[in-house]
């Protein structure tokens, strides 16, 4: 894969940037959005510091998003070059992540990061990247965190100004409620992991150090129960009366409708990747056929959206919440099932396409259960239905790992030329995206 990637690893990042620079001149609109009018009036009516120790008291504690949120909502091209530079850094340190251990080089895995990130839903997109409140909460959040655990997974030699860079990243990322509930058991298992190899430094534990502290005053803040209930009281009356496995269901749902949605083309190349690398996996036949079996049909649901067949997809079926009524009725439950299994068979499909090495196939699972808990989590959450698709971002980050890692895998098996056929499809689907996003 360096021998495909290294002849056009710098157009591959000239491409990255021309891309970031397009959706941020001709794809962000600047009109407000939803909570962009609430915050565009709080400094009228507060000073800066009497806003944050209002907010940290009655509604939540992500003070450094909110104090950014009441200035910058004044001044959206400042927001605009800020959230173009925090998607460089997140495609930089996913890349810098999903390499470890491949041949890819930089530019050539910041290409494919970048392909497969505008493959997902362009909902999910748009609510968690090219909104202004959305993207301070889950993108520049989600870049910081990622490139914190960069130095956890390399294991390089860095200067004392890059680890107090990571440091600084660590401890801004913890002040996203559902992302700190991933990155801290994350950080920590990647602290235990060094320590136990002997590769642990004290500024690794520094690191974890002021991940958890920050996370601990952020998610200790008074004003987030105040927001439950404020939030149980506007979005989901009867959430109290649900016991844990009727929320465990609701989070089940979010991720049977985040994977089943048709124009989530990161899910669908995913599919495609597994169905070529398992054809040649020295895996038993029946493992195999079921597997693919599975791959096929939902691919095949895929296609009766997209294509004049006639039929049903699959998500036309599937009910839009997992409560009240719903619940009554059997089919409801046979279709989410059939969905989650197809996405349980993904999951182990994209693990037993690393099949030469079993810690990587249990690292990728990892990664993938991960970003379904962080999604699944929204369940436990009266605004479950509201904010799921900014949550869904999370989760389409952790495919977006394991599919950069999967392309990694194809020349190992077939050679350079199905390699080079898979990527220049996923280049064009991606950069359709991007010009569609400009046009519109």
């Amino acid at each position: 894969m360096k021998r495909l990637m290294s002849p056009w690893s710098l157009a591959g990042l000239g491409w990255v940037l021309a891309g970031i620079a397009c959706i941020h001149l001709f794809g962000i609109s600047d009109a407000p959005v939803a909570d962009d009018a609430y915050f565009a009036k709080m400094l009228s009516q507060y000073s800066l510091g009497d806003y944050l120790i209002h907010r940290y008291h009655t509604w939540t504690g992500r003070l450094p998003i909110e104090g950014l949120l009441v200035v910058l909502v004044h001044h959206t091209w400042i927001w605009r070059a800020c959230n173009a530079v925090l998607m460089a850094l997140l495609i930089v340190a996913t890349a810098r992540l999903a390499r470890v251990g491949t041949a890819l080089s930089q530019g050539g895995a910041m290409a494919l990061v970048f392909a497969l990130f505008m493959l997902i839903t362009p909902q999910i997109q748009f609510e968690s990247s090219r909104w202004l409140t959305g993207s301070l909460n889950y993108l520049w959040p989600a870049a910081l965190g990622l490139w914190s655990l960069v130095p956890l997974v390399e294991g390089k030699a860095y200067g004392w100004p890059q680890r107090l860079g990571f440091c600084l990243a660590a401890s801004l990322a913890a002040y996203c409620d559902q992302l700190a509930l991933a990155l801290v058991p994350l950080a920590l298992g990647l602290l235990i992991w060094r320590a136990r190899q002997g590769r642990a430094t004290r500024w690794d534990i520094a690191q974890a150090l002021l991940l958890v502290a920050n996370a601990a005053f952020a998610l200790s803040a008074p004003g987030n129960a105040q927001r439950f209930h404020e939030e149980q009281g506007m979005r989901f009356p009867n959430f109290a009366d649900l016991d844990v496995l009727e929320k465990l269901r609701i989070g089940l749902g979010l991720i049977a409708r985040a994977f089943s949605d048709p124009y989530n083309y990161l899910v669908e190349l995913l599919g495609v990747l597994v169905l070529v690398l398992l054809w040649r996996a020295p895996l038993s036949r029946w493992l195999k056929g079921v597997l693919g079996a599975v791959l096929v049909v939902s691919l095949a649901q895929v296609a009766l959206v997209l294509t004049p067949l006639s039929g049903h997809a699959l998500r036309a079926w599937l009910p839009m919440r997992l409560d009240g009524d719903v619940v009554f009725f059997a089919g409801n439950y046979a279709v989410t099932a059939w969905t989650l299994f197809s996405v349980g068979c993904l999951m182990i499909a994209c693990a037993c396409c690393f099949w030469r090495s079993t810690s990587e196939a249990l690292r990728m699972l990892g990664v993938l259960l991960l970003g379904l808990a962080s999604l699944g989590m929204m369940g436990f959450s009266p605004t479950a239905y509201l904010s799921s698709m900014r949550i869904a971002f999370l989760c389409a980050m952790a495919l977006v790992i394991v599919g950069t890692r999967l392309f990694a895998r194809l020349p190992q098996v077939y050679g350079p030329g199905m390699s080079r056929a898979l990527v220049a499809v996923t280049l064009l689907l991606a950069s359709w995206r991007i010009v569609a996003l400009c046009l519109a």
